[in-house]
């Protein structure tokens, strides 16, 4: 969940460079098939609506980009509420170029993941009351802090 998230924020912040396709494009002018109305078609039933730039419905399609506003922390936000966004902007702000090498890339992007989890975890020990919640993010930044340490040994040792 965390990564789905985090690649919506970082479309949205890269812009989409994926054209929207036109039914026409899918389909062939005028076909209207089966399989025209089907590629169209989100899993929940609802149809994509291909005149919006980030409504496409091929296979490596993405769900609506996060509306970087949204994200932005705002006067009137509760405190926990600007942690959070800041925590998230601060991980798309700070991620690395990718390299093309998939072992570097996923060690570096998870690495920021990482340090992001620990950051929003500690906006909730400073802001939450529930005991569970606590629990949840004391767990998770002691095993993200673990986590950066394996990441960083493991780029260390590549010249990283």
């Amino acid at each position: 969940m965390k990564i789905a998230l985090a690649t919506l924020a970082l479309l949205a912040v890269a812009g989409c460079s994926q054209p929207a396709a036109t039914t026409a494009d899918k389909a062939g002018e005028g076909s209207g098939n089966a399989a025209a109305i089907a590629a169209n078609t989100r899993p929940d039933g609802s149809v994509i609506d291909e005149s919006k730039p980030h409504e496409h419905s091929d296979a490596n399609a993405h769900a609506e980009p996060m509306d970087m506003a949204m994200m932005t922390p705002a006067a009137a936000d509760s405190a926990a509420t600007r942690g959070s966004k800041q925590a998230m902007m601060k991980m798309m702000q700070g991620m690395p170029p990718y390299t093309g090498d998939a072992d570097v890339d996923f060690n570096k992007q998870m690495r920021g993941h990482h340090l992001a989890a620990i950051d929003m975890a500690e906006v909730q020990l400073a802001n939450g009351k529930d005991a569970e919640s606590r629990a949840l993010a004391t767990k998770i930044i002691a095993d993200q802090k673990r986590e950066v340490a394996q990441i960083d040994a493991w780029l260390q040792k590549r010249g990283q």
